[in-house]
This record gives structure tokens, C-alpha cells and sequence, in this order.
């Protein structure tokens, strides 16, 4: 495992912690994040109090660092960045979220489908602005919390956390 996504996931387990089952979250009993359902795909079959750090860690390289192709971005912070949006939000999500910054920076626009392939690997690796793109990311991030807060009473009760621990606006 490569020291970029090390670095991914520590900060990912700062934010999510252990066990939680919190009524209003849709993604129901969670361990470091990685709902039951993730659990079940990548062959965890046991309770999810008792998923271990090293095992949530082997479902978020492979699921999430290696197979939406985060270890291909080579801009460190902006990896970290759609790591931390795709265990948060998805990855189809957190993955348009890339390509529409991207086309609001660019004249040449990429499709915005939700994967990380070869053209918006070329296109976000050859951004000549990647501080503008970490935060347009975050952008859409809070917009999105914003979006479900004002339209669910559920979700209000996460703006809180959600702001204070995942939106981080670079700065230079």
C-alpha cells in the first residue's frame, strides 16, 4: 500500500471512528465507515462491531483507493481529497464531482459519468490548477451536505460534523 493512500486512510479514520448504527443514516450499522453492505461485497461475514481496523482498511484500498483509480491522481491532495468523498458520499458521486470541477476550470471538457478513466485521468493529472480543483471539490461536497440538510430534517443532525471535519478550503 503506497504512503499516499496511508495517509488517505488515516485521515478518513479520524473523521469516521468505529461502530456507529445512528438511526438517521441511510447506510445503516457502520465500522470505520465501511457500511454493511460494502462489508458484505468484499466477503466480510460477521457482525459489524467486530470488523477489524485491518480489514476495513483492505475494503477501502482495493474497493475504493484501487478501483476508482485514486492511486492514479497524482496530485496527492486532490487523491486524498476523492478518497475521502467517495467513502463519505460514493464514489459515483464523489467521481462527478472531480469531472465537473475539472470542466469548470478547463476548456476541454471531459464527460461527467460518474468513472475514473482514461480521459479524466489525463485530464485532472494535466490541471495546471490544482489548488482551484481541491477546492471546487470541496465545493460541491458542502453543497451537496447542504442539499440534503435543507430538503431532510434526517440529515441535519450530520451538517455539523460533516462541516467542521470533512471541508477543508486550501488556501495560497
Amino acid at each position: 500500500m503506497d504512503n499516499i493512500f496511508k495517509k488517505a486512510f488515516e485521515e478518513v479514520m479520524e473523521i469516521e471512528g468505529g461502530y456507529v448504527n445512528h438511526k438517521d443514516d441511510p447506510g445503516g450499522a457502520t465500522n470505520f465507515g465501511i457500511t454493511e453492505a460494502v462489508a458484505r461485497r468484499n466477503g466480510y461475514e460477521g457482525d459489524m462491531r467486530d470488523l477489524k481496523l485491518h480489514q476495513a482498511r483492505d475494503i477501502y484500498y482495493y474497493e475504493f483507493w484501487l478501483d476508482q483509480k485514486y492511486n492514479k491522481i497524482k496530485n496527492r491532495d486532490v487523491a486524498i481529497e476523492m478518497f475521502d468523498q467517495a467513502v463519505n458520499m460514493g464514489p459515483g458521486r464523489a467521481n462527478r464531482n472531480l469531472q465537473k470541477s475539472y470542466n469548470l476550470l478547463s476548456d476541454n471538457q471531459i464527460s461527467v459519468d460518474g468513472a475514473i478513466g482514461p480521459n479524466t485521468l489525463k485530464a485532472v493529472n494535466s490541471c495546471n490548477k490544482p489548488v482551484g480543483l481541491f477546492n471546487l471539490l470541496n465545493g460541491y461536497q458542502i453543497m451537496h451536505y447542504i442539499n440534503l440538510a435543507e430538503n431532510s430534517q434526517k440529515y441535519r443532525s450530520f451538517i455539523r460534523g460533516w462541516v467542521n471535519k470533512r471541508i477543508e478550503i486550501i488556501r495560497k
